[in-house]
């Protein structure tokens, strides 16, 4: 293993690589397994080990396959690539899903009819079989709650697809359902084949069968590609790794370019395990590339004590490479911040200021602000967009407002106002479920609750009595919320009219429940500006129009997204809120292996920062108490809170 610190000189198309650059660009034949930190100039070497694989090994670029798991990625490192070759090279670049499709295409292994399903499309389905399943079991979910339900199985087919772990996969459902997953699964299976379609993570599946069962496609596709490079190895799964092995054939000339300090696609079945098993059955030679050239010193040494708590990686040391990065941010005199606030809104409230300063301050520089999910950013993306401060968030999903809870609570707070709409009152009727059926409304458009309570005294069923009692309650509490101000109101339709016990009800895990919670914080602290629901509505849509704008920047400086969606990019100053227990780790009782992988999340979260860097937590009020993630505890001794 390398970890050299020295730039070694060079002429030509390698000048500028340090050693192990060097070592890993120049690799000759045979598997390699590239460890890349954050910031090593993994993509370089790609670049660097395609143009030497073709100009002095003389390798035809047809014959060299570049793999990369999204279009994006894809489409970037071709057009690094040609600048650099400064000629069109026929090398082939692709994602794992359209090398997977091309060579079944190309091998005739499709028939002329087959579809590939879309994500709506599998999602319909399993809605159909779900509404069966759920009366069947006389369950009642409404609307919005099956799609919810639809949604996580199909985050546990597709897991199920590319690990072949039924049993792992059964557990990313609520309990209630795990004893289901088998009969799920193989109806939908059924539902596809019958309409002559696949989806993406059939194309693993499909491949590696093909490939296995094709003697003379097999040969003559591992001819067909001779080296095949693969970035973000760290993002592989079971089924993809199985079939890269079979296409490296007898020679394995395989150049595996990944970090598994980095890997954080575990919900989708991708494994570091399959860095280790590369390395070790093929006996893969090692290359680390440890030199960051992003981040400063302190940046770097902070993330490398968070990740050094994990057990089950690849040891490395990395450290900040130039002159730059070890300075760090001259305007500062620390580059790394903890700081902790009573709330959420002192929290948002903090970022709103800091940000505000930010575009004054510092032209020209970006800045990111990290969340672990989609939910989490929302309640920023509205404060922001109310102060007039532009931002970009990469899905439109963030506003605030169009989260099903605000849209929950509009709705009670419509009706409570005197509103009779028929669409409000079917959105909450059963948030918490009082049995109400649809048919009770009858035809009318306006809603009449007398009338509603004297359909269930006509019909006179078991349990009619009970259900037009609890709309006399709705009734009740109902005029009780309109004579509060919005603020309280939220308060009394989550306490005291079950709204949040309906949550509670409805998550899929505990850490779902965390984010809920928050939202439903900052809607109260929201709405506590306004005196009546129309004047906050009214703000509202003020706010929608001015994300809508904000969304439209062509480059703003600051961006709102999860660290997910980060990963490959950098920023100068980052901040990461929400620093606490069931956020980082996500979840009440994780497992080990979680855990690691959310600390990978939290690290990829900091390596993205190039000259500062705030970690933020909230201490809680009484009634919800929150406590400093864990994985705070190893900056304790490098790092002060600042309250």
């Amino acid at each position: 293993m390398q970890t050299n610190k020295m730039i070694v000189p060079q002429t030509g198309f390698l000048a500028g690589l340090n050693g192990p650059q060097l070592q890993a660009a120049t690799h000759g034949e045979g598997p390699a397994l590239v460890l890349a930190g954050p910031g090593s100039g993994k993509t370089t070497v790609i670049v660097k080990r395609i143009l030497y694989l073709i100009r002095e090994k003389h390798i035809p670029a047809e014959d060299i396959l570049v793999v990369t798991f999204t279009k994006d990625a894809a489409l970037s490192m071709q057009q690094r690539f040609l600048r650099e070759a400064a000629r069109s090279e026929p090398v082939n670049f692709g994602t794992f899903h359209s090398v997977f499709y091309h060579i079944l295409l190309q091998s005739h292994y499709f028939s002329s009819r087959t579809i590939l399903l879309t994500q709506a499309h599998e999602k319909n389905l399993l809605l159909t079989i779900l509404r069966e399943l759920t009366a069947a079991r006389q369950e009642y979910y409404d609307r919005d709650a099956l799609k919810d339900l639809a949604a996580s199985f199909l985050c546990a087919i597709g897991f199920y697809k590319n690990t072949r772990d039924e049993e792992a996969a059964a557990k990313r459902l609520a309990a209630s359902w795990r004893s289901s997953f088998r009969e799920v699964f193989d109806r939908f299976q059924c539902q596809c084949r019958k309409q002559g379609g696949i989806d993406f993570d059939d194309m693993a599946y499909e491949c590696r069968s093909f490939l296995l069962e094709d003697d003379i496609q097999r040969e003559y596709w591992q001819k067909r590609f001779r080296f095949i490079l693969i970035d973000e190895f760290q993002d592989i799964n079971p089924l993809q790794y199985e079939v890269v092995r079979l296409l490296g054939g007898v020679r394995q000339n395989l150049f595996a370019v990944g970090d598994d300090d980095q890997a954080i696609y575990g919900f989708r079945g991708s494994s570091p395990a399959c860095l280790r098993q590369f390395a070790q059955e093929l006996n893969a030679r090692r290359i680390i590339l440890n030199a960051n050239y992003r981040s400063t010193g302190e940046i770097v040494t902070a993330a490398e004590r968070v990740i050094r708590e994990n057990k089950d990686r690849f040891l490395k040391e990395c450290y900040a490479a130039s002159e730059n990065c070890r300075r760090g941010d001259p305007a500062r005199e620390d580059s790394v911040c903890l700081r902790s606030f009573g709330d959420r809104t002192g929290e948002l409230n903090y970022l709103k200021e800091k940000l505000g300063e930010f575009l004054q301050s510092r032209p020209g520089e970006s800045c990111g602000v990290l969340f672990r999910t989609n939910a989490s950013m929302q309640g920023l993306a509205a404060l922001l967009s109310r102060e007039g401060i532009p931002y970009q968030m990469k899905e439109q999903s963030g506003n605030l407002y169009e989260h099903f809870i605000a849209k929950d609570i509009m709705a009670y707070l419509r009706l409570a106002a005197g509103g009779r709409d028929r669409k409000d009152f079917l959105r909450i009727m059963n948030r918490p479920v009082r049995y109400i059926c649809r048919e009770s409304l009858g035809d009318f458009t306006s809603l009449d609750l007398g009338r509603m309570r004297d359909w269930y005294h006509r019909r006179g069923r078991r349990g009619d009595g009970q259900i037009a009692e609890g709309i006399c309650r709705l009734e009740r509490q109902l005029e009780r919320v309109g004579g509060m101000r919005p603020g309280l109101a939220i308060l009394y339709i989550c306490r005291s009219m079950g709204y949040e016990e309906y949550l509670k009800s409805r998550r899929e895990a505990g850490e779902q429940l965390e984010e809920w919670l928050d939202l439903l914080e900052t809607l109260r602290e929201d709405a506590g500006d306004y005196d009546c629901a129309a004047q906050w509505e009214a703000a509202q849509e003020t706010v929608r129009e001015g994300t809508f704008l904000q969304g439209q920047k062509e480059s703003p400086a600051i961006r709102l997204m999860t660290v997910h969606a980060s990963k490959g990019l950098e920023f100068d100053r980052v901040y990461i809120p929400d620093c606490n227990e069931k956020i980082y780790p996500r979840g009440s009782l994780p497992d080990r292996e979680s855990v690691e992988e959310e600390r990978r999340v939290f690290y990829v979260g900091m390596t993205r920062a190039k000259k500062h860097l705030e970690l933020l937590c909230t201490t809680g009020t009484t009634e919800r108490p929150r406590v400093m993630s864990r994985f705070l505890n190893p900056l304790k001794k490098q790092l002060s809170f600042i309250q």
